[in-house]
């Protein structure tokens, strides 16, 4: 066994240079070429690499074949890094055309809230707040049995204002 690996060791010294060149050839990066090259005599132990007759043409074949098998590789990671770029960008303009709206939303709001009665302002502001009946009656210092007619009222009002804004 040790001796098989000496051996192995002796091959990897005397054609490494030689199938980093043919790698080199392909993808034109000295580190990748590198890693390739190494790949490529990972292969080679893997097998019954003592029955290849002609171990300079194994070599050249495997170069060439893991070259391009990572050069494809990477046209499809840079496709799928594109496309999920694209993607986002969709997405961050939808977010902000989101935004925008909320916020003219927002706007048209403020501004129809300012053109109503104070008290019609408070009573909306109020139980949109999530306040109850009772309790809007006790802050506004008003029946609680008027509550409901009087919010009615400013809603329609409120409803009224913000359909002229938008004629």
């Amino acid at each position: 066994m040790i001796e098989a690996f000496m051996e192995f060791e002796e091959l990897f010294k005397e054609y490494y240079v030689y199938v980093v060149k043919q790698v080199m050839q392909i993808v034109k990066n000295q580190t990748i070429a590198e890693d390739l090259s190494q790949e490529v005599f990972m292969q080679l132990y893997k097998i019954n690499w003592k029955e290849i007759e002609n171990i300079t043409g194994w070599l050249n074949k495997s170069a060439i074949y893991v070259s391009y098998n990572y050069l494809r590789s990477e046209k499809r990671h840079k496709a799928r890094v594109e496309k999920a770029g694209a993607f986002m960008e969709e997405q961050d303009i939808q977010a902000l055309e989101e935004t925008f709206i909320r916020k003219e939303e927002i706007e048209n709001v403020r501004n129809v809230m300012d053109k109503l009665k104070e008290q019609d302002k408070k009573l909306l502001l109020l139980r949109y707040s999530g306040l109850k009946y009772k309790e809007i009656a006790e802050i506004l210092q008003i029946e609680s049995a008027n509550i409901g007619t009087m919010l009615v009222r400013a809603q329609k009002k409120f409803r009224d204002l913000y359909k002229e804004n938008w004629r």
